[in-house]
Parts: C-alpha cells; sequence; structure tokens
C-alpha cells in the first residue's frame, strides 16, 4: 500500500512529487509515479529537441524547484553563456531540463518510478487501486492525476484518415523523426509550428519549407496574461458558479496559436533570404500522388510536397478519457459541460483522488497547464499532505 500514487511524469507530476519528497511529507517507498516513459519529462524533452527549441517562452522564475531563484542561481553555479533571453530572462532550454533533471535526482524522484500505462483506477475498501497494461495493479490511499494532453494530437479533418501512418505526421507522435530531404509543408501557426519551421530552414539538405496557417501569425509574450497567475484575473474568474462560464473564459484567455516576437523576426528573416513560404488560408484536401502530396488551399492555390507535418496542437479532449470514464461513472464525480473535473481549490476530486494540470484548469484557470500551473498544483496538493 503506497500514501501517494501519481499518474503521470511530465511537468505536473514530476513538480509534485519532488516537493512531497523535498519537504518529507511522503517516504521514497510510500510514492509511486507511474509513467509511460523511462524518465521525467521524456515527452517534453523530445518534443521540444525535435522542433529546436532554444529558449522557453517563460520567464525565468517558472520552474520546477520551489525556491524562485533557484534557476537564477544554477545558471551562475553552472556558469551558462546566454543563459536568459530578452527583458523577461527566458531561460535556454538544455539549461531548464538539465536544472529540472539535477532537481529529481536530488530529491528521490526516479526511486519512485514505474513505467507503464494505466488503463485502470477504481476505489476499493483498500484504497484506490490503480492498474498498469502488463497486469500489475498497486493500491493507494492517495492519488494524483497529473496526465497530459500532449499525447494525443489533434488531427485536422483533411488529415483524419491519415492518422496513424507515416504518411502525414504529427510532431506531437514521438515515434516519427523529421524528414531530413525534400519539400517540407509544416502545418501550423503557433509557437510548436514556429520553432519546427526555423529548424527546418537551417537544414541544407532539405529543399524547401513551407508554413501553413487558417490566421495571420499572433504575437504574444506568453500563452496567457501574467495577470492569471495571481488575483488580477483570478479572482474574478473563482467568483464564476457557471463552469461552462469558466471554459469560455479560459478559451478566451489564451493566447492560442500565437508566437513570441523574436520568432517572428526569425521567420520573417528565412522569407526574405527564400528559405521559407509562408500561407495563410485553410487546407481543403490532400492527394498523393507517386510519393509526392497534393495540397489544396482554399484560395485555390495548389502546392506539391514530399511530406507534411501537423504542429496543430493537442486534441480537445479530456486526458485519459479511455480508463477515467468508468471511474467518473462508478463514483458520480462531478463534470463540467466539457466533462473536466469540477474540483475545489484543494483540487481534490473525492475520496482522495486529487487532479493536476489539464484536470485542473476549471479551477486553477488558464495557466493550469504549464509551469506556472504545475507549481500552482504543487502548492495546493501539499497543504493536504
Amino acid at each position: 500500500m503506497f500514501k501517494w500514487i501519481i499518474i503521470g511524469g511530465g511537468m505536473q507530476g514530476s513538480c509534485i512529487a519532488s516537493r512531497l519528497l523535498e519537504e518529507k511529507k511522503v517516504e521514497k517507498e510510500d510514492l509511486l509515479i507511474i509513467d509511460p516513459h523511462q524518465q521525467p519529462l521524456a515527452r517534453w524533452i523530445t518534443i521540444t529537441d525535435k522542433i529546436g527549441m532554444e529558449y522557453l517562452r517563460s520567464p525565468l522564475v517558472h520552474h520546477l524547484d520551489k525556491n524562485p531563484y533557484s534557476l537564477k542561481k544554477y545558471a551562475t553555479a553552472h556558469d551558462y553563456a546566454a543563459a536568459f533571453k530578452g527583458q523577461y530572462k527566458r531561460p535556454r532550454l538544455d539549461m531548464f531540463n538539465q536544472h529540472s533533471l539535477d532537481l529529481f535526482n536530488k530529491t528521490g524522484v526516479m526511486e519512485c518510478w514505474l513505467q507503464g500505462e494505466v488503463n485502470g483506477l477504481t476505489w476499493t475498501e483498500q484504497g484506490w487501486k490503480v492498474c498498469v497494461s502488463d497486469g500489475h495493479c498497486f493500491f493507494s490511499e492517495q492519488v494524483i492525476l497529473a496526465v497530459g494532453v500532449n499525447h494525443i494530437p489533434h488531427y485536422p479533418v483533411w488529415a483524419e484518415e491519415y492518422k496513424g501512418t507515416s504518411s502525414i505526421s504529427h510532431i506531437f507522435e514521438m515515434q516519427h523523426n523529421l524528414p531530413e530531404t525534400g519539400d517540407v509543408v509544416v502545418v501550423g501557426g503557433g509557437m510548436t509550428a514556429a520553432h519546427l519551421v526555423y529548424a527546418l530552414t537551417q537544414k541544407e539538405t532539405i529543399n524547401s519549407v513551407t508554413m501553413i496557417k487558417r490566421h495571420p501569425l499572433r504575437i504574444h509574450h506568453f500563452d496567457s496574461d501574467p495577470g492569471w497567475l495571481g488575483p488580477k484575473y483570478l479572482n474574478k474568474f473563482e467568483k464564476l458558479t457557471s463552469y461552462k462560464e469558466r471554459r469560455t473564459v479560459i478559451q478566451k484567455a489564451r493566447n492560442k496559436g500565437s508566437i513570441t516576437k523574436d520568432l517572428l523576426i526569425k521567420l520573417r528573416k528565412q522569407e526574405t533570404l527564400g528559405n521559407l513560404c509562408i500561407y495563410t488560408g485553410s487546407i481543403q484536401g490532400v492527394q498523393e500522388e507517386a510519393e509526392q502530396w497534393q495540397l489544396w488551399l482554399e484560395n485555390g492555390e495548389r502546392l506539391k510536397a514530399s511530406s507534411i507535418l501537423l504542429a496543430t496542437g493537442a486534441a480537445i479532449e479530456r486526458p485519459g478519457k479511455n480508463w477515467l470514464d468508468s471511474v467518473i461513472k462508478q463514483l458520480q464525480l462531478p463534470c463540467a459541460p466539457c466533462g473536466f473535473p469540477i474540483v475545489p481549490a484543494s483540487l481534490e476530486w473525492k475520496n482522495g483522488l486529487y487532479v493536476a494540470g489539464p484536470l485542473a484548469e476549471l479551477e486553477l484557470g488558464p495557466i493550469s497547464r504549464n509551469i506556472s500551473g504545475a507549481r500552482k498544483a504543487t502548492e495546493r496538493i501539499l497543504q493536504q499532505a
């Protein structure tokens, strides 16, 4: 019997686990972290490396250690060159990642790690029963659902029939590598797409790179206004009794599909140099002919490509849907019309079952999915530990 089981070892789950251990809220032998990958942040590290990200979008105080200035001290202690960028001091990605992994090693997160796919969660007289796909089951007094959404890629309607194939791949599908040659089309207009197309323009073996997006490039420093980090916007949000209204507010508050100004400058430079073509408009359909793709745009233009990469974000659905549905039904867990949990400030859904990340966003607001959201969820759950 464990005291805590954390389902998900990404940014959210690893942050909570590290703090539980660091603050002696739980001993290592009483904590289990279950994740499909071999180490913390595996999906984050793989995807950001694939798209060539060099600096985070968030400022230097947004990391996974308790001390807000820990990353700044780490940069100095390890003599990182150009450790931070711009007026908001955005940290180098490789430094942020190593700082996180060093923190997890120090607190003992890996000693509590189990690589596996959760496929069942039930409430029993002995407590929570968590089962994984290899048939093993574990019992715990308390469980934290820290599952993300990036493992469920969003496919546009015209690309759905190619889902699960290598013909058209999504950047969130970790098994696919980037093309090294040919004419590449990237679909998407947000940070992931922008990083990706810039990285592709740096490959001399790539013949051409085209970015297709539905809307003009939107420029924002962050993925939501910093006012969402504190009472400026949260006070009003927390007073909303309609969860349908909360969902609407969250959708409007997120600067979805936006990029930073420095990325815009990089893209425009590559466009000027003739290394990048940028189209604005919807794709009406595609057709494969002799290992070459034909794309039809809404303005009537046709494009050819040897590879199509989707950077269209995650699917709009509740994480853990396949196995979480039965838990919701069994325990009649409260959910909003959008299907996401209704939880109090403590983030406890019921009987020692807590949520973090996307599952906590109707309580934490639009920042719930990012690094600052991981810190907020950690603080609230630790108050109950």
